[in-house]
């Protein structure tokens, strides 16, 4: 008798939802005018603890017209000697223990448990990133245990107070190179499959914003190892090239990060105390002008350089979403450019069906950028141009070449990584929206 082979069914034209968190940030009044005035069509947005006295009208307010919010506590800050004194020590959940670097005897405590979970039911989020910590910490490398038994306890403390719709996702917070090493994914993916948690988010200190070759496989090759979590897998503090190819890969269900602020994760000093600022220096917040899609961005006065450069226009002041009328009206409305072009990139892959993404992403994104990049490369500001700016020309232009050039090489990776995972290697689950959605007008994202 021969046997016959049904095929399992799949659905060509599947497209997996992509979650995207805004996180606010310091730039609260921006954000929140941004989103009034139409140009921040967002559906998630995340609220740190320590900016919650001056915020905690906005995220009520997003909260009230369908956005889900989630809660940081800004827990591993507040165990970082470089970061405790940070405006993280404004937490309302520190009661008596304000002031000083939280141990890991501290959150076994029930009580700061019961006050996490107050201040969470108390400003009504959705969701709550658990308090967990940076687990690359040279002085204690116990902090998996301690935050495990701090998830168990938040559920609890959060069902007994009205909570229990409050979702708990558990980020995981590591260097890149750290979580390459199979023995530690072991051991927390172990950890992490008996918590009552609805989500993972990665928090990687080495990713940075742009790309490199090495690194972008080494980061794609290792989520693609958590999958058998079976829980959505959310990139913190991680927007642009890497974002975006972890999502068109299937090992991400979607990424966290600001505008143009809490996109990156750098824990290089996190065990040093910050220094003593210098009385005599003059403060000054340097102004970063974003390559529209590209993952990099450069100090307003070299943008300017390079945009005045002939055909320097078409090439900085517009992407495949948006662009900006002039040079001023790109440095001035940076952010606002920079989350019009996150929503729609992020909008126009959604719609990519799941098996055509990862093509999608190299055939026309990749490229995209690797033409883009070779031709700022090629641009020659004047020399006067560049002076009037107080500009280094010859570390621009080869800043601009360097670039270009890695581009070229994480084009040249993803293809060949594209090759040996193949279009139907398996997915990162979706994130589920926990809004209830007919109370939001554009759906879930």
């Amino acid at each position: 008798m021969s046997t016959v082979v049904v095929p399992f069914p799949k659905d060509q034209r599947l497209r997996t939802p992509l979650a995207q968190y805004f996180r606010v940030g310091e730039f609260y009044r921006q954000f929140g005018e941004m989103h009034a005035a139409g140009h921040l069509k967002t559906t998630r947005a995340v609220f740190e603890a320590g900016r919650l006295k001056r915020q905690a009208s906005l995220a009520k307010e997003l909260k009230d017209e369908g956005i889900e919010v989630t809660l940081d506590t800004c827990a591993a800050e507040l165990s970082s000697i470089a970061r405790h004194k940070t405006f993280v020590r404004h937490a309302p959940w520190l009661g008596d223990l304000q002031g000083k670097v939280l141990t890991p005897d501290d959150f076994g405590d029930d009580e700061m448990i019961e006050r996490i979970a107050e201040m969470a039911v108390s400003l009504g989020a959705d969701r709550i990133l658990s308090p967990t910590h940076f687990l690359g910490d040279r002085d204690f490398d116990g902090w998996m245990r301690v935050d495990a038994n701090a998830c168990v306890l938040l559920r609890r403390a959060l069902d007994r107070l009205g909570g229990g719709r409050i979702r708990i996702d558990y980020p995981i917070i590591h260097t890149v190179q750290g979580l390459t090493d199979a023995k530690a994914r072991k051991e927390f993916s172990e950890t992490v499959s008996y918590l009552p948690v609805d989500a993972i988010w990665m928090r990687l200190s080495g990713l940075g914003k742009e790309p490199g070759p090495q690194k972008v496989r080494s980061f794609i090759r290792m989520l693609s190892g958590l999958h058998n979590l079976g829980k959505p897998i959310v990139l913190d503090y991680c927007a642009g090239l890497n974002g975006e190819a972890a999502e068109a890969f299937g090992v991400a269900s979607g990424t966290a990060s600001g505008i143009l602020e809490l996109d990156q994760f750098n824990a290089r000093d996190w065990h040093k105390p910050p220094k003593a600022p210098d009385p005599d220096a003059e403060f000054s917040r340097a102004r970063i002008v974003p390559l529209l899609g590209m993952g990099k961005g450069f100090r307003a006065n070299d943008f300017e350089a390079l945009a005045s450069a002939r055909g320097g226009r078409k090439l900085l002041l517009q992407s495949e979403y948006v662009s900006a009328p002039s040079i001023q009206e790109m440095i001035t409305n940076r952010r606002q450019m920079q989350a019009i072009h996150l929503v729609r990139s992020q909008d126009a892959l959604q719609e990519v069906p799941d098996l055509n993404r990862a093509g999608h992403f190299l055939s026309k994104t990749v490229s995209s950028v690797e033409r883009r990049a070779k031709d700022i490369s090629f641009l020659k500001p004047s020399e006067a141009q560049a002076k009037a700016l107080k500009v280094d020309l010859e570390s621009l232009l080869r800043r601009t070449r360097d670039h270009a050039s890695t581009v070229g090489k994480v084009a040249d990776t993803l293809e060949k990584l594209h090759e040996e995972r193949g279009a139907d290697s398996a997915r990162a689950r979706a994130c589920d929206f926990n809004v209830p959605q007919t109370s939001h007008r554009d759906g879930q994202r």
